[in-house]
This record gives C-alpha cells, structure tokens and sequence, in this order.
C-alpha cells in the first residue's frame, strides 16, 4: 500500500494538468489550426552565452520558465519551448513522444547548439533524458525537475511497458470522454495540492484550459509506456534531478520517496538526486531561491571548458 500511494502522488504530480480540458476550443478550430502550419514546439530565444533549453511539462507553457531565465540575467543563450498541443500552441499528429525527441534533437544539431544544458519538468523531464540518451554528444548536462524515466514502476517495481498499456490505455479513453466540468474541477484541485501560491495555481490552471485534450491525452497515454531506464547508460552527461516530496507528507516518509528516484536513476552513472524539502511539484515556482541555486550550482561545476591558443 506504501509504495501504491508513492506512485499515485508521483503520477500525479508528473500529470498536473493532463486533467484539463481546453474550455471554449472546438475540435474544428484545432484541425484548423493544426492544418496552418503546426510545429512541435515554439521557441524564445534570448540572452548571450552557454545554450540552455528550457521544456515545460506537460499542458504547460514555456513561460512557467520566465522567473528561471530572468534569474539568468541574459548571461545564457536560453531556447524555452512550449510543445504542441499544450497552452494554446497548434497540435500535431501522433505520436507525440517520439516526434518531440526527434524534434528538439534535431533543433540542437539545426542551430549548432554546442553542449546545450536541457532543463526539463515533468514530462519536459523524461523529454530532456531521451534527447540526451539519442544524441549523447550533443547534449553537455541535464537538469531533471520532478520526473522519472518510468512512471508505472513507482507503484510495481516490476512494472512493464506491456502491463502498463491496458491502465494507459483506460487513462486515455477517461481523459477524452470526461465532462469539461469534471475535469477541470478536478485539474483545481490538483493545482492546490501541487503549487502552492494560489496566483501561480491560476496560471497553470489557465494552461491546462487552453491545451488540446486529444494532445494531453495521447501524451500521457505514451509517457506511460515508456519506459527510458534501459537508455539511461547511453547518457553522458551529468545530471541533476530535483524531487519533491512536501505533498505527501503525512502520508509517506521521505525515504520511501527518495529511494524510489534514485532507484529509477541507478543506472544513470553521472547523476545526482537532490530532494527538496519545502517545495511541491513545480519546484522552480515553489522554491524559486533553491532552485536557482541548485541550477547555479549545476551550471557553474559543468561550464564549458575555455579553449587557450597555444603560445607562438
């Protein structure tokens, strides 16, 4: 039962807003503007320096990173992307999973991005390790927030992509045919218990409304089955995880929570799991003063090294 209530939390919180459902969004106006011109991914790109990419989680907009790249202060190159489907961008066609990683590897090798630093959150989390693990050398560090490279084996440890499909799969069916009512008194709630601010709960609430359900729905569906620990040995560069255990205080001791990160990330040689203690699942909102010191942190111990013209 421990590690059941483990998994729910953590599933959970990796979902947020796979509840909501886009209020006053037609099917018709998405396949049209599907039909425009859709993109995986929006990108802003500002600042000067070493290449950072920012990938929201999912139903999420790219500007859940804007105190992230302030804090910055322009001294990096930062690419924040919003994905399809999510926050009012244009959806595409399935899959959803395998077309983001294609997508953001190819955008790092198309702008020559030299060893960009992925920063992702939740499903932007899992999203930053396949990118890292299909194109090891062009990735130079990853900064996981609140995710793991498979989330059904937080519940079963012997949990399969196979055995988890037909509980996906039901997820999915849920998800598309759930009352708009329902599920966005249920997306509020969520909310409440993963953010704590409450004007920052109405921004990510006010995402969720804006994201297309058939998009939320088969990128969760495809999020849980998959199952990344296999392709963590493929990843060389270092990493960082940031879990968060606040919200199930009370209910699971921190330990419990702790091993299951580290367990998920064993086989990731070079990475490093931080647990916060105060902030909920979107740490970089929560707990913006240690977040941006572990980034700091992580940033400043892996800089590129500077190349010296040898003397004639």
């Amino acid at each position: 039962m421990l590690r059941r209530r483990v998994l729910s939390s953590l599933f959970v919180m990796s979902l947020l807003s796979a509840c909501a459902t886009p209020s006053g969004v037609t099917s018709a106006e998405n396949t049209a503007a599907t039909a425009r011109a859709p993109s995986p991914f929006h990108v802003e790109r500002s600042g000067k320096g070493r290449p950072v990419v920012f990938i929201p989680g999912l139903s999420s907009s790219g500007d859940v990173w804007r105190e992230t790249v302030a804090h910055l202060g322009g001294q990096y190159d930062s690419h924040v992307l919003t994905l399809a489907g999510f926050a009012g961008q244009p959806a595409v066609s399935a899959p959803f999973f395998e077309t983001q990683r294609r997508a953001v590897a190819a955008y790092l090798r198309e702008q020559g991005l030299e060893k960009p630093i992925l920063v992702g959150h939740s499903l932007g989390g899992v999203l930053a390790l396949a990118v890292a693990a299909d194109v090891p050398e062009h990735v130079g560090g990853v900064v996981v927030v609140d995710s793991l490279p498979f989330l059904p084996a937080g519940m079963y440890p012997g949990a399969t992509v196979e055995s988890s499909r037909p509980y996906a799969d039901q997820m999915r069916t849920q998800m598309r045919t759930q009352p708009i009512a329902q599920r966005n008194e249920v997306l509020r709630q969520t909310m409440r218990r993963y953010i704590t601010d409450e004007a920052k709960q109405d921004i990510a609430f006010g995402w969720g409304t804006q994201s297309d359900t058939e998009t939320v729905a088969q990128a969760m569906y495809e999020l849980m089955t998959t199952d990344l620990r296999p392709e963590l040995p493929r990843i060389t560069a270092p990493t960082l995880v940031l879990g968060s255990w606040i919200a199930l205080k009370g209910q699971v001791p921190r330990e419990t929570v702790e091993a299951v990160y580290k367990g998920q990330y064993a086989t990731l040689a070079h990475a490093r799991v931080v647990m916060h203690d105060t902030a909920r699942h979107f740490i970089m909102w929560d707990d913006a003063e240690g977040f941006f010191r572990e980034l700091d942190g992580f940033l400043g111990a892996h800089a590129p090294v500077a190349q010296v013209e040898p003397r004639r």
